[in-house]
């Protein structure tokens, strides 16, 4: 046993009671006709009840989620192409069959989240972050190439915010040096101190095209602000625009019952897993889940701290655990000996279980050896001036409109 570090191990699932406790099949980012998705509401509410779905999150461009019996207005122009589709929402007996009877599965609900919403609706560079809980941003475009008013704004008002595909922009996507880019990762690891309401980042989202090479920023922030005393939840959502979408990345949220409250907690704690049918690196670009196999899960997780190990029980569906550290991997199995790796450790371990069904990512645990070093900022002050002074420039949205006519020439 190597004893040069002794970790103390911080389990984001040490809440759970894996006897009494349910993992609860959750979306938290979809979109209908109310914005620019090709699905009715009701349709799309439908289809997750369907698919067997707990928890579902409406979050239109800008629009708040009032409730599914209510029609969602609509922003000007950012709906042109869906303005004389259909906008159904649910009957007032069907919502009650769904949230609240269960019907035709066993009692078992579909909770309604509140208020959910998708900030910075009409920017041009997908800046863009999903509110929960509060009523905030209703009818707003937001603000181009900056995420901090609108996760501000949700914070003040006792909300809970996530910032939705990083990855699309900073454009990330074929280069994952640039999601390694040590300003990107101050950028959002800077916002993530600040308000502690912003849970975390989408590390999947859809087919994975925009998110491939997230978890490499996730690594990176995780790194940066666990040694600040916060962690980064890696979220996955089906941010669905189509049908096609709506089994293509979600969480599994470990609760008591089904509650917002209890929903709420999870959220602040970190007790869920983000799976998903394609995860690029990590499983090829060719491989998509086989979604009649069952998806790669945690059933329970064991931390033992004398023995500085880590085991996870699951449900059988995996092929290979793997233990990342730092970005990379450091080893294989169901349980980590945390001793006979502390010179690849950084400040956390992750495992990502992959299987015919996809891919299932535990969130981080924390290893503290007592010793964590934050990441200095060795820029100038002129260097810093230069920074904020661009930056500053690229929240003007006539300068983004020309960026990104130009994008569109060269292609």
């Amino acid at each position: 046993m190597n004893t040069s570090r002794i970790f103390t191990i911080k389990n984001p699932y040490e809440s759970v009671d894996w006897d009494s406790w349910t993992a609860y099949k959750a979306n938290r980012h979809t979109h209908s006709h109310a914005s620019d998705a090709r699905v009715d509401l009701r349709d799309m509410i439908e289809s997750y009840y369907a698919e067997g779905f707990d928890v579902l999150a409406m979050a239109e461009h800008g629009i708040v989620n009032k409730g599914w019996t209510v029609k969602p207005k609509q922003l000007p122009l950012l709906s042109l192409p869906v303005r004389k589709l259909p906008l159904n929402p649910l009957t007032p007996e069907r919502c009650r069959e769904i949230t609240v009877d269960g019907a035709g599965r066993d009692g078992r609900i579909m909770l309604d989240v509140p208020m959910g919403i998708e900030l910075n609706a009409g920017v041009l560079n997908k800046n863009h972050v999903n509110s929960y809980f509060v009523d905030t941003g209703d009818g707003d475009w937001g603000v181009e190439n900056d995420y901090e008013p609108a996760i501000a704004l949700s914070h003040k008002l006792g909300g809970m915010s996530q910032i939705n595909h990083p990855g699309d922009w900073i454009r990330s996507r074929h280069d994952p040096n640039v999601a390694r880019d040590p300003k990107h990762i101050r950028y959002f690891g800077d916002l993530l101190l600040k308000y502690p309401s912003c849970m975390g980042m989408e590390i999947l989202n859809q087919n994975d095209s925009p998110t491939r090479h997230d978890r490499i920023l996730w690594d990176g922030l995780l790194e940066y602000v666990i040694p600040h005393g916060r962690t980064v939840l890696g979220l996955g959502t089906s941010d669905a625009h189509f049908l096609r979408n709506v089994v293509s990345s979600y969480e599994y949220i470990m609760m008591p019952e089904n509650t917002v409250e209890n929903l709420k907690t999870a959220l602040r704690s970190g007790t869920l897993f983000t799976v998903g049918l394609h995860a690029h690196p990590e499983l090829g670009d060719d491989f998509t889940g086989d979604v009649s196999k069952p998806m790669p899960m945690v059933t329970r997780v064991t931390v033992n701290p004398n023995a500085q190990t880590i085991a996870l029980e699951t449900n059988g569906a995996e092929d290979m655990v793997e233990w990342i550290a730092k970005g990379e991997v450091i080893a294989q199995g169901k349980r980590i000996d945390l001793t006979q790796h502390t010179d690849k450790i950084g400040c956390y371990v992750r495992a990502q279980l992959k299987g015919a069904g996809g891919i299932c990512f535990t969130q981080a645990f924390i290893c503290d050896d007592g010793n964590m070093q934050t990441t200095p900022d060795t820029r100038t002050a002129a260097e810093k001036a230069r920074d904020e002074k661009e930056f500053r420039r690229n929240t003007k949205r006539f300068r983004a409109i020309v960026k990104f006519l130009g994008e569109i020439i060269k292609k």
